[in-house]
Formats: C-alpha cells, structure tokens, sequence
C-alpha cells in the first residue's frame, strides 16, 4: 500500500499540481470533516439543538445522521424482538 506521500506525489504528477498545493488542500478537507463529525455527535447527543446543528454543517448531513440514527435504532428493536 501506498504511504501518504507517496499518494500525494502520485496526485500531483497526475493533476499537475504541486505536493504543498494539495497537502494543504487534504488538511482542509479533513479539518471540514471533523467538522460535521463534531457537529453531527454534538447533536445526536443532545449537547445542541437540531436548528444549530442545521446552522453550522447544514440540513444535508443532519438528516443524514438522523436517518442513520433511526434505521440503527430499528435494527436493535428488530434484534431484540421489540
């Protein structure tokens, strides 16, 4: 398997783009995704309301995570035969 440089040197010899270009873009995408993941749990555990939660990453992703919620919950009633 490929180590992480060596996938960012791959992108960038592909996109013609250079390694620090894309190693800062890659730090924003993963800061972007704790983002939502921090949210989202902040929500799901009721530390904040749906409406900041909606403000902060967006309808999208908080409906995503309801809905995930949900059909989980529905497997562990299944399960137990509730």
């Amino acid at each position: 398997m490929a180590s992480t440089l060596e996938k960012l040197e791959t992108i960038a010899r592909l996109t013609n783009q250079e390694v620090t270009h894309l190693l800062a873009r890659a730090i924003e995408l993963g800061v972007d995704q704790l983002w939502v993941q921090t949210i989202v749990d902040l929500y799901l555990r009721g530390q904040i309301s749906r409406k900041e939660a909606i403000q902060a990453v967006g309808l999208r992703w908080v409906e995503r995570a309801e809905q995930t919620r949900d059909a989980i919950l529905e497997d562990v009633r299944w399960g137990l035969g509730l």
